[in-house]
């Protein structure tokens, strides 16, 4: 399935290149391009968001890109956007995507239609997440920005705008499938795959790391009103997500039972039904210019899903107030992520129903529950050197509550009850 994605992708490429060279006399070319070189530290031993701890790594926020736009027309255009990052199902490589292969259609100034690879039209920075000298921080909050069932997908979508007054509105919306998403999980005991009744999970190699390869369809409607300097957003989205090539990887929960060997305790143990799972995510946001330079922006994002309690159900938010000061833009940030299966992850996490071989096994089914209980402050600066490149500077302090899918556990250790210092220093530029 994903070579035909890829297939497909690359026959949508092709069209658009050659419908290009065959209009050469009338078209419009345009090459742009992005990156950020980050660095990032903390002081623990364990890893946060797959590449930080104490060692430091360049991995978790640099990322270069390139853009070619085609214009054939008033009506007609072309874009491809290709980028450079770490692979979605392997954190020992590095992976050229395309992230943007699609065609527009304008009928006029009020409607755009587009129809290929597109980004879903989520978050305030969901179009410009990968270029980091559209916005201030450090890095956009994980506690919000991690929420979509996928970030972009092969489909189509539209967008009508309204001009009322100083007013903009915008209606957009879109439906598309992608087959190239994963969830990462993690075993702190890495002496074979997170959960036994699942051997499907990839690995890249690195011990305690395992992927699941996942398809989504999924469709969504967002309302924006641009207001002078100031923004609001409020969508729904609504995503169907199954396991990709393999349809009986894993269960939709973990169901108690007693015990063998008359041991003391419930021994927890997956259900027989498949994984499918249904998400309806509504999502607020809004950039407020509060005047003499300060900007406050924040976003809410509630995850409801059904079909299993083994995903993350989940309310996350957070707010950020900054600063403008010249070249320099401080700015505070607080984050908060939690799931509704923090019971399920502490009843199945918990079950020691010792001594038995089973405690090991109960925590290795405990390792597939993507469960999230963090906040986290954020204090940083940007400084502008142009306006073509910043130069960004943050500290941030996690803490974790039951568990964060986010922390890897060390063997024998919890994701729980951690506190986390962050140092992160980026390069961002555009050309």
């Amino acid at each position: 399935m994903q070579q035909r994605l890829r297939n497909r992708i690359h026959s949508l490429a092709c069209l658009l290149l050659s419908a290009a060279s065959l209009s050469a006399h009338a078209v419009d070319y345009s090459l742009s391009g992005y990156g950020t070189i980050g660095y990032a530290q903390s002081d623990q031993d364990n890893t946060y968001q797959r590449f930080i701890d104490k060692d430091g790594s360049f991995k978790r926020d640099t990322v270069l890109g390139a853009q070619l736009g085609a214009r054939f027309n008033p009506e007609w255009s072309a874009t491809l956007q290709a980028k450079l990052a770490p692979a979605a199902d392997s954190s020992q490589s590095a992976k050229v995507t395309l992230s943007w292969a699609f065609l527009s259609y304008r009928p006029s100034d009020d409607w755009l239609f587009r129809v290929g690879k597109l980004r879903i039209p989520f978050y305030l920075n969901s179009e410009n997440a990968d270029v980091g000298t559209t916005y201030t921080p450090a890095r956009l909050p994980i506690e919000v920005y991690s929420t979509a069932a996928t970030v972009d997908f092969v489909g189509a979508s539209f967008a009508k705008t309204w001009q009322l007054n100083e007013n903009e509105v915008i209606l957009d919306g879109y439906w598309g499938k992608a087959n190239d998403a994963a969830w990462r999980f993690y075993a702190r005991d890495p002496n074979g795959p997170p959960d036994p009744f699942s051997p499907q999970l990839t690995s890249d190699g690195q011990s305690g790391e395992f992927f699941a390869k996942l398809r989504t369809e999924s469709g969504g409607l967002r309302l924006s009103l641009n207001q002078g300097e100031n923004t609001f957003i409020a969508g729904i989205h609504r995503a169907v997500t199954t396991p990709r090539d393999i349809p009986n990887l894993g269960p939709s929960t973990y169901v108690p039972v007693p015990a063998p060997f008359s041991l003391p305790g419930d021994l927890y143990v997956p259900s027989t039904d498949a994984l499918k799972i249904t998400t309806t995510t509504a999502h607020l946001g809004a950039s407020i210019d509060l005047g003499h330079g300060f900007r406050t922006m924040g976003e809410y994002v509630r995850r409801k899903n059904s079909g299993s309690s083994l995903a993350p159900d989940s309310k996350g938010f957070y707010l950020t107030l900054q600063k403008d000061l010249g070249s320099w833009t401080p700015y505070l940030t607080y984050a908060r992520l939690t799931t509704k299966n923090r019971g399920l992850y502490q009843a199945v996490n918990s079950a020691q129903p010792s001594p038995s071989p089973f405690n090991a096994f109960e925590r290795a089914i405990a390792d597939t529950i993507v469960v999230y209980d963090q906040d986290s402050w954020a204090l940083g600066t940007s400084y502008a050197l142009n306006s073509k490149s910043k130069i960004k500077a943050e500290w941030s302090v996690v803490q974790t509550g039951v568990a964060s899918s986010f922390v890897d556990a060390a063997p024998g250790g919890e994701s729980s009850d951690q506190h986390i210092n962050v140092f992160s220093l980026s390069y961002n530029f555009t050309f």
